[in-house]
């Protein structure tokens, strides 16, 4: 397959129905044919916020082939919800998430920044106020 043929494919990927599973889960199904699973853990970015609250999440709607959700101005390509998603079987039971270890570090490097940043903010509100 040459790189004009696979970026050809990307274009007309398109996801054609989308059913929550559960309030973190949904069931894709894409113009290839595929049923993946998509978890709502793999979406990132500021304007995926509002759908950490699950009545946003379990309302998805199709927008021109991407996945967008009821209310929201949020919309994802296909493209993007089908690399973040896995194969799915409707007979099969749902696995786990395993988390990769990159996920992890990013976790561990949070739990440890998260603190420290909160304890320096609090020594720079001390020291702003003794020193007003």
């Amino acid at each position: 397959m040459t790189e004009r043929q696979s970026v050809s494919d990307n274009q007309q990927l398109q996801i054609t129905a989308a059913r929550p599973l559960n309030p973190r889960s949904l069931r894709l199904e894409f113009s290839n044919g595929e049923i993946r699973l998509f978890d709502s853990h793999r979406l990132r970015g500021p304007q995926f916020i509002p759908l950490m609250n699950e009545e946003y999440f379990k309302r998805p709607v199709i927008r021109n082939g991407d996945l967008g959700w009821e209310e929201l101005e949020v919309t994802a390509s296909a493209r993007y919800i089908y690399d973040r998603s896995v194969p799915y079987d409707d007979n099969a039971v749902a696995k786990e998430h395993i988390p990769t270890k990159k996920e992890i570090m990013e976790e561990r490097l949070a739990a440890i920044l998260f603190p420290l940043m909160a304890i320096a903010g609090i020594f720079g509100l001390v020291w702003w106020y003794i020193h007003q």
